[in-house]
């Protein structure tokens, strides 16, 4: 017991030796590694509930919640530490509803777990493409659509109630008009440029059209 315990202490002792002097002449630094290693400990307790699921079977479908969430989160904070948290923030939005989706998936399908699914990944879409295309002014009226995507697969997965669609269109129809008025503002203010040049292109086509050959042939006439 002795002999196996100092060369687990001793091994530990020679990488952290190895780490430090890496991290003294630049190879990396062990914050640098820290940074990658802390996320995968969401990753790793997501196995955890995975393992748990598959140990339980269906009666442990609700381990998938937590599951989703937690891998999600970690690959999100991954990322973001390797790359950046510029784009990948609104995955932590996402997060809830990759569990709901998965429980919606291998559990008993309750239709239900689909309204906040749709909400999420929409609020997160819009998120994602509006920081991705800086057009908040323009994407946000996707927060007020968001609530009708959940209501549209509640209607498609469930005993499709045309009540829902009475919200659906309504929130639908105000998403669009406030999604109009946003598009029309931000290309408004080109629009002076846009006239500008098919004004030149007018005025250099006029320039350079040929002369009808009716109009040669009054001249000839004359």
């Amino acid at each position: 017991m002795r002999n196996s315990s100092k060369y687990i202490i001793g091994a530990l002792l020679v990488i952290v030796g190895i780490l430090t002097i890496s991290g003294n002449i630049g190879i990396f630094s062990l914050s640098w590694l820290m940074n990658l290693t802390w996320p995968m400990m969401f990753i790793a307790i997501s196995f955890f509930f995975f393992l748990g699921y598959m140990s339980k079977g269906p009666s442990g479908a609700g381990l998938l919640v937590p599951a989703g969430i937690m891998f999600t989160l970690g690959v999100t904070f991954l990322l973001g530490e390797v790359f950046s948290y510029h784009l990948v923030w609104p995955a932590f939005i996402a997060s809830p509803a990759v569990g709901l989706l998965l429980l919606y998936l291998f559990g008993d399908r309750s239709p239900g777990l689909l309204v906040p699914v749709g909400i999420l990944f929409t609020i997160a879409g819009t998120c994602f493409f509006s920081e991705l295309l800086n057009l908040w002014g323009v994407l946000w009226p996707g927060f007020i659509i968001a609530p009708a995507v959940g209501l549209f697969l509640l209607y498609i997965a469930g005993n499709r109630e045309s009540g829902l669609l009475i919200p659906i269109f309504i929130l639908t129809g105000i998403a669009v008009v406030f999604f109009s008025i946003g598009t029309f503002g931000y290309f408004g203010r080109y629009f002076k440029y846009i006239a500008g040049g098919v004004l030149i292109l007018a005025g250099v086509s006029t320039i350079l059209k040929k002369p009808s050959s009716n109009r040669y042939d009054d001249q000839n006439h004359y």
